[in-house]
């Protein structure tokens, strides 16, 4: 597994908003530490895409504080079921996410629904669940 530190000192952008770490193979134990560092609180578009993290690592980053003021999130590829689904559209500190893709994840209809619905995901304008 990668080191989440080495990789946010390596593809965090300068001004500190953009993180790309697409498949770094940093699977759920690496979302759930990411979800724990401070110097992400200033993130406005994260890239994942292609790390496996599923249901568990989402979970930890739709509960992160850390994550307040993120606009974009790419989870393409990732294991994500209608569980996960259903972490996101809970989480109550996504609220600023303009664009979310999941394509190539395991979601049913259930999960795009959810998504669509969420009552906390209302700054929404992307929502992309197929290639």
């Amino acid at each position: 597994m990668a080191d989440i530190k080495k990789l946010i000192k390596t593809h965090l952008s300068k001004d500190g908003q953009v993180l790309n770490i697409k498949a770094k193979y940093i699977r759920e134990v690496g979302a759930k530490e990411l979800a724990q560092c401070e110097e992400l609180s200033t993130l406005r578009a994260l890239d994942i895409s292609q790390n496996d993290i599923g249901d568990e690592g989402i979970k930890a980053i739709a509960e992160s504080p850390i994550f307040s003021h993120l606009r974009t999130l790419n989870l393409k590829s990732n294991r994500i079921t209608d569980v996960g689904a259903e972490y996101l559209a809970r989480s109550t500190t996504l609220t600023s996410l303009k664009s979310i893709q999941l394509v190539v994840n395991d979601l049913t209809d259930e999960g795009e629904r959810l998504l669509m619905n969420s009552t906390h995901l209302i700054n929404l304008t992307s929502l992309k669940f197929q290639v």
